[in-house]
């Protein structure tokens, strides 16, 4: 398994931030104009939707190099598998729950009837920080992906390190199996784990594919074809039209991986900071979008306004805490090894 180059890093540091972007604005257009009178989906399905699919490619792709690379390197450590993804998720997620609960606290005060209110709960903030598959928390709506995406991941861990952790690995494959295939994927946005797979079945073969200089110009195809099925069908969640688009990125990706050109410094630093708020922007941007048209209208002003402001927002809510999530890994993973050894130290 050889490391991903800089360009290829820099793309999907790119591909992150240019995500989570389309979803902003697609939410905006749709709070802010209603999605154009019907334009959106009667002529082009949700652009928001097909960057959650996006999202889960990504993830798939990723999360599946790690574990590649931890199989590899580390001797299949699932302790550090787990404390990684709940460092990733956690860190994120905990300050932006707290964030809308505080700021739909807030507006509930200028505006009592506002109809996403009426999520406002301990119950429902219990269940969305335990992501088990509820009501969103309030205003915070897009976190119904996260919820998809965080039983894939523990469902993940558990078969590939079974061997290591069974007891264990045999809850999480039962709970992940559970929340995957009977409760999240008979939802509206279907099987989005099929797409997640298909990205981790990409990384899998990525080493192969960056050497078949034949299969470059395929990506294109794909992605006509994607864009094809999604204009004919108007479905933002089709299944085919997912797959082609996987096909299409990672196939972009193993070209982009070829080119052993060095990024310069400034330019991945630039692509790596923005792509650090990104999930920090995607759960909170649509507190900001729904309040902001309540306030200030439905008006290109206010339009503009909600866009920057969420993602100025995010980006300072990240700086202090998503950004953090690598060294709040190695935090918990020592407190976990130190647990360890204190219980395996004969007693007196």
């Amino acid at each position: 398994m050889r490391p991903l180059s800089e360009k290829c890093i820099t793309f999907f540091d790119f591909l992150r931030f240019s995500l989570a972007q389309v979803v902003l604005i697609g939410h905006g257009i749709g709070i802010f104009y209603s999605y154009w009178g019907g334009f959106f989906p009667d002529r082009i399905p949700y652009l928001q939707q097909i960057a959650v699919v996006g999202f889960f490619f990504v993830s798939g792709f990723l999360i599946c190099r790690s574990v590649m690379a931890n199989v590899k390197y580390k001797g299949a450590d699932a302790t550090r598998y787990f404390v990684d993804r709940f460092a990733r998720i956690y860190t994120t997620l905990i300050p932006a729950l707290l964030f809308v609960l505080l700021v739909d606290l807030l507006f509930s005060c200028f505006y009592p009837e506002a109809e996403l209110l009426a999520y406002l709960s301990v119950k429902t903030f219990v269940y969305n920080l335990g992501l088990i598959p509820s009501m969103p928390l309030g205003t915070m709506r897009p976190i119904w992906s996260l919820m998809f995406e965080w039983w894939i991941y523990i469902l993940f861990g558990g078969l590939v390190f079974f061997r290591k952790r069974w007891f264990l690995c045999l809850i999480c494959i039962w709970l992940g199996a559970k929340y995957t295939f009977t409760v999240n994927a008979k939802g509206e946005a279907g099987h989005l784990e099929l797409i997640w797979l298909a990205g981790a079945l990409g990384a899998f073969w990525f080493d192969r594919l960056t050497q078949r200089t034949s299969l470059a110009g395929l990506s294109w195809v794909a992605f006509a074809a994607a864009s094809a099925i999604y204009l004919y069908t108007k479905n933002s969640y089709h299944l085919v039209a997912g797959l082609l688009l996987t096909v299409g990125l990672v196939l972009l990706a193993a070209r982009l991986n070829r080119d052993e050109k060095a990024v310069s410094p400034k330019k991945k630093q630039r692509y790596a900071a923005l792509a650090g708020f990104s999930f920090t922007l995607f759960l909170t941007h649509y507190t900001v979008l729904y309040w902001a048209q309540k306030a200030l209208g439905s008006t290109t002003t206010g339009f503009v306004t909600s866009i920057l402001l969420a993602n100025l927002l995010a980006f300072a809510l990240a700086y202090c805490t998503e950004r953090h999530h690598k060294a709040v890994a190695v935090f918990l993973l020592e407190l976990v090894r130190q647990r360890r050894w204190r219980l395996s130290q004969p007693h007196n």
